[in-house]
């Protein structure tokens, strides 16, 4: 070899160049190296899996999901409800609703049939007061016959007593009971003229014998209904 230092400065510029290109490697190229390095991102592997080979939702998580659904209606609802309730048919539907009701009970409750009013009123031995609970019957009665339908109608009140007594002392007391009756219907609103009293004593009894519970029959005020009252 001719130029043998010449080999030799050649071997060192070359060791010399591989370890500057190995020192250029790791210099950064981050324009701000005083930043953490961020750490290695492993790669993602997606897996598409065919449709015929999807497999169906748990039971669990099906239930979860139909149970939210009325939930979801019942928010709606109520919603819908508090919009509606400031419309003026909302407001008017109170009132609609307490007619009806009263409609209802009108036709569940039928009245009651004239022919039961118009029972005869019973007193104790020598009595001609009415009883309360008569008194409640013969309110219903004058109702009825205040009714525009009835005002056609007049009352015609017997009184009656058992055979105990004279005849002149059953006389006086039955005209003490019809017009216990009499008065009584009055003070419901029924006019004078369409009531009529009469005594009958002992003279016109509806059972014989002298027993008590026959004897209790006999003493009463029997209403009739006539038809043709004087308005």
């Amino acid at each position: 070899m001719r130029y043998p230092h010449t080999y030799s400065l050649l071997v060192v510029l070359s060791i010399f160049a591989a370890f500057a290109l190995s020192a250029c490697e790791r210099v950064s190229l981050r324009p701000y190296p005083e930043e953490a390095v961020l750490p290695d991102i492993p790669s993602t592997i997606i897996d598409i899996v065919p449709e015929d080979e999807v497999l169906p939702a748990p039971d669990g998580m099906q239930e979860q999901r139909t149970e939210a659904t009325p939930d979801e209606g019942a928010h709606n609802s109520i919603d819908d409800s508090d919009a509606a309730a400031g419309t003026p048919e909302a407001q008017e539907t109170p009132a609609k609703a307490s007619i009806q009701e009263e409609q209802m009970k009108e036709e569940a409750e039928p009245e009651t049939p004239i022919e039961r009013l118009i029972s005869p009123v019973y007193y104790a031995l020598d009595d001609y007061r009415v009883s309360f609970d008569d008194k409640m019957r013969l309110n219903e009665l004058a109702k009825r016959l205040n009714q525009p339908e009835n005002r056609h109608l007049s009352l015609r009140i017997e009184g009656h007593c058992d055979d105990r007594g004279t005849r002149d002392y059953n006389f006086a007391l039955g005209e003490r009971r019809a017009a216990a009756v009499a008065q009584f219907l009055r003070a419901q609103g029924i006019d004078g003229v369409r009531i009529t009293t009469i005594s009958y004593g002992k003279e016109r009894p509806v059972a014989l014998g002298t027993s008590e519970a026959i004897r209790a029959q006999n003493r009463r005020a029997q209403i009739i209904i006539m038809v043709g009252a004087k308005n």
